[in-house]
């Protein structure tokens, strides 16, 4: 026990001090090859000691230090009817870009939460949902949204897809919360893995953490929207 402890404390200190490197305002897909072996070795090492908060704490590291300020690639999606579109060209507004696999979709009072947010916040925020899955499964889901929630898919059986777009997956996982500016900057990043919401946890406590981390990520990018965006106006 000592030495995994010995081990695990070592790979943190390795993986903090090799995050001082990172690349901010390069290309997301840049500083995540540079950094994500080590982040990877320091995670999977915690998880598999059943350190699982640490887990979550090296996450939030990881991605605060190496991939907020960096810009997302301009990467390729197809909408539910099989259109190629490139994610940076096609939305103007900034952009909230949840990925999930099809198995993944949740409760429906997240999928009602979720489209009340994207009415609400429609003229400011486009909010996006990516399904790692075919065309066929995305036209299914897309149902279940209203019309101010756009629905794409990556089918990874196509290969028009980058490498960027599979690291986007098998590295950072199948569920996460984008949120990126209109200059396509990423300011935040937070897991999905057990919805957003969260609404079948059997404690409401947890519902109302998972519910108010996504209007904490919204109202963050709201603001820096706004502030960012007019300084750039009056330059």
């Amino acid at each position: 026990m000592k030495v995994v402890t010995i081990t695990l404390t070592v790979l943190l200190i390795n993986f903090i001090s090799y995050s001082q490197s990172s690349l901010k305002d390069s290309l997301f897909s840049q500083a995540l090859y540079a950094n994500i072996k080590t982040y990877k070795l320091a995670a999977d090492n915690a998880y598999l000691n059943h350190k699982d908060d640490t887990g979550e704490v090296l996450f939030e590291q990881f991605v605060e230090r190496n991939l907020v300020n960096t810009y997302l690639d301009n990467f390729k999606a197809k909408n539910k009817n099989g259109a190629l579109l490139t994610i940076n060209n096609y939305f103007k507004k900034p952009v909230i870009l949840i990925t999930y696999a099809s198995w993944c979709i949740r409760e429906e009072q997240e999928i009602d939460l979720l489209n009340d947010f994207a009415n609400l916040h429609k003229d400011k925020i486009d909010f996006v949902i990516v399904f790692w899955d075919n065309k066929n499964t995305a036209r299914k889901k897309a149902k279940i949204f209203n019309k101010n929630i756009h629905v794409l898919y990556i089918d990874e059986r196509e290969n028009i897809f980058s490498s960027e777009i599979k690291n986007m997956k098998h590295a950072l996982g199948l569920s996460l919360v984008y949120y990126i500016s209109r200059e396509n900057r990423i300011v935040s990043i937070k897991k999905n893995d057990k919805s957003i919401f969260n609404t079948k946890h059997k404690y409401n406590t947890t519902f109302t953490q998972n519910e108010n981390e996504f209007i904490n990520g919204l109202n963050t990018l709201l603001i820096y929207d706004e502030t960012h965006h007019e300084s750039i106006a009056l330059d």
